[in-house]
């Protein structure tokens, strides 16, 4: 079902280049360059950088204006060979994570996304270990401010701050859309590889810690109605074909969930302002609008499938999102 490889001998290193992704620089970026030049072995960071500031110890790949995550995410893996490492300028690797993370790489039998253990910057506990799914295809952060300890389950979707790509993985699925801009690309890449028969695989010997919210902040208007719209466009793409019919009553089922848990304090609709919620319904309504573009996308993908529908469905309860990690 999954996609083969190959078993690396233990003794082999296994070359991994760091490409950063960065839009405002700064001291954020430095901290983040620095971590990475620490790491052995570290065999090359490329920083795609939306400003014109010169990053010490760096390849600079100069985009000349903000293109969006997807689209710088893509050109810093283009100018790079072999497996990478792709982190947002906001995370700083703990010493031994890309050693860590290449020996997961090296110990896999199969093509495969690996993520590491993020943690939130500010020591309160976990960010997250990559995404856990609703049925509408939504995500949740698996274990956000929990202990860092055990998380049951396994990763639904990678998180874009911190994840290792398996070249061939990276180059069968063609990347991160362009389409999806900023939010949502993480998600329909990770759902696209459930279909093609890939799996996420947390490391979280592998740490790296992370300013939550310091590239985009964390409940802006413009964010939300980014992650709703691109969910929808993702969930037309590669969910079952029953969860999208009943794609409504989902939607309908979380957002009751969430406002409820905001009532009492609890789950992600607690920070969230009147006016960030109704453009998450805005965004919503987009995606909506948009569903014969990813219909069709949905009919070309459809070649490259290795999990069914039954198996779509068995692959997504395995990593649901969690009711500890949503009313926190």
């Amino acid at each position: 079902m999954e996609p083969r490889g190959r078993r690396y001998p233990r003794d082999v290193t296994i070359p991994i280049a760091v490409v950063v992704v960065t839009h405002h620089a700064g001291e954020v970026l430095d901290a983040c360059v620095a971590s990475v030049r620490a790491q052995e072995p570290a065999d090359l960071v490329v920083v795609v950088s939306n400003t014109n500031r010169d990053v010490t110890g760096a390849r600079v790949l100069q985009l000349g204006e903000n293109l969006g995550f997807a689209r710088a995410a893509n050109a810093g893996i283009a100018a790079v060979q072999g497996d990478v490492l792709l982190l947002n300028d906001d995370t700083v690797m703990q010493d031994g994570c890309l050693a860590a993370l290449a020996a997961a790489r090296r110990a896999s039998t199969t093509q495969a996304i690996f993520q590491p253990r993020i943690l939130l910057m500010d020591g309160s506990g976990l960010d997250n270990e990559g995404h856990g799914l609703f049925p509408d295809g939504f995500v949740w952060a698996r274990g956000r401010r929990g202990p860092d300890g055990p998380l049951p389950g396994v990763p639904g979707g990678f998180s874009g701050a911190a994840v290792l790509f398996d070249r061939r993985a990276w180059d069968a699925l063609g990347g991160f859309d362009p389409r999806f801009d900023s939010f949502g690309e993480d998600v329909d890449l990770s759902l696209r590889w459930m279909r093609r028969g890939g799996d996420v695989v947390a490391v979280p010997e592998a740490r790296v810690h992370h300013h939550l919210g310091a590239s985009y902040g964390r409940t802006g208007p413009e964010k939300l109605y980014r992650i709703e719209r691109n969910r929808m466009r993702a969930a037309v793409r590669s969910l079952p074909l029953a969860a999208l019919a009943t794609l409504p009553a989902w939607t309908l089922a979380r957002l009751g969930l969430f406002g409820v848990l905001a009532a009492t304090g609890q789950g992600p609709g607690a920070e969230v302002p009147v006016g960030a919620r109704l453009s998450a319904l805005r965004g919503i309504a987009q995606g909506s609008a948009d569903v014969p573009t990813w219909w069709k996308e949905r009919q070309l993908d459809k070649a490259g499938w290795r999990r069914g529908e039954v198996e779509m469905w068995q692959a997504m309860w395995r990593s649901r999102a969690r009711w500890a990690d949503v009313r926190r």
